[in-house]
This record gives C-alpha cells, structure tokens and sequence, in this order.
C-alpha cells in the first residue's frame, strides 16, 4: 500500500509545459542540462499534430521555465552582439553582475556565429567606454 501511495505522489508530482514554437534545439538542450528536465515529442491525437514538452519535478519545471527565457534573451543579445563587433571589425568585451546570466552567457556564448569577437569578463573594467543591456531585468555591460 505505502509503494502505491508513494509512486501515485512522485506521478502527482511530474509537470510537464510545452515549448513554444521556434525555440532553437541548442536552448532546449541548454535548459536540460541546467535544470534537470527532461524532453519529449508529444502527440495530439486529435488533430493529428505533435508537439515537445519539457516535464519533470515542480520545481524544476519553474527553474526550466525561467531559464528557456533567460537563455533565448542571451543568446538573442549575444548573436546581435557578435554580428556588430564582426561589421565593424573589432573586439567585445562582456560584463555582467547576476550569476544566472554569467552562466547563461558563457553556456549560449559556444552555440553563436562570430563568438570569438566576444569576450567575457570575470570583472568590471574600470573604463569609462561602455554600453549596458538589459536582459530579463538584468543588466550586463558591453565594453568597446
């Protein structure tokens, strides 16, 4: 009786939430490996029409929810980033002070075009010449 009751918590316990449509396979698999989730291709059996889900434990479902957006922001920063230090031929320098985006910079930073014109810093320079972004209320700064 207690395996029934403890197998019926652990099922009751299982989230799933479906990704949306245009969510690069890099991010998704970003957000599984943070967050222990895990992937699936549903079917709709009613419209004949499949879709993935990411399901797993409550709370790693709300971890993952927020990292899918995090890590879709960054790399969208990133990419536009890249494209303009490579048109206008030189290095970029970036910075932030929130540890979720550090992280999700340098995961998202090996998955991008022209990654070798960015650099992360580990510190603030103490330059003057810089630009700041926010990324999901985040700032980081982009020094020139």
């Amino acid at each position: 009786m207690d395996e029934a009751k403890n197998f019926d918590d652990v099922l009751n316990n299982i989230v799933e939430i479906p990704i949306p449509p245009g969510i690069p396979q890099s991010i998704i698999v970003r957000v599984i490996e943070t967050c222990g989730v895990n992937y699936e291709v549903k079917k709709y059996e009613l419209f004949d029409k499949e879709y993935p889900v990411l399901y797993g434990e409550k709370e790693n479902i709300e971890n993952a929810k927020s990292y899918l957006i995090l890590f879709t922001e960054a790399k969208l920063a990133l990419r536009d980033i890249a494209r303009l230090a490579r048109r206008f031929k030189t290095k970029v320098k970036v910075y932030t002070d929130d540890e979720d985006l550090k992280l999700a910079i340098g995961m998202i930073s090996n998955d991008i075009t022209n990654k070798d014109k960015i650099e992360i810093l580990d510190e603030k320079l103490d330059s003057e010449d810089f630009e700041t972004i926010d990324i999901c209320g985040k700032t980081v700064y982009i020094f020139v």
